[in-house]
């Protein structure tokens, strides 16, 4: 009996090492762009999407890639600009970033990136939550 439970808890913790990152219950996605590699330049339009966020995280898939000049654009047109070099192995994601003056609506998230992953790895994927 020990013998089954243990390889039961064993199996459970495998099964929750797999899943991925862990995304809040109030976490909406954004948007999503599907990256390259190289570097370049990528601006995700949030659009007509009504909500308030007080902070947003990515979630990297399908490859490694490193995120920087990291610039949220605002519904009323301020812009905050996060100083920081976000690294990304695929099925991670970042740590969350607080919106300056609380809960903003987000117009766009612009922000240049490195595939720093295998070519054979391929595309990476690249999607921005905002949390309530």
């Amino acid at each position: 009996m020990k013998k089954l439970a243990f390889v039961l808890v064993m199996s459970l913790l495998a099964i929750s090492c797999m899943s991925g990152p862990s995304i809040p219950r109030d976490a909406v996605v954004l948007g999503e762009q599907e990256v390259d590699f190289t570097s370049d330049h990528d601006l995700i339009r949030v659009g007509a999407y009504e909500g308030f966020f007080k902070s947003l995280f990515f979630v990297v898939e399908r490859n490694d890639i490193q995120i920087y000049n990291l610039i949220v654009d605002y519904g009323n047109g301020q812009k905050e600009s996060f100083a920081t070099r976000l690294s990304f192995d695929k099925g991670s994601r970042s740590r969350s970033l607080v919106l300056e003056g609380g809960q903003r609506r987000i117009e766009t998230v612009a922000f240049t990136y490195q595939t720093v992953g295998s070519w054979s790895g391929g595309k990476a994927n690249v999607v921005v939550y905002g949390v309530r």
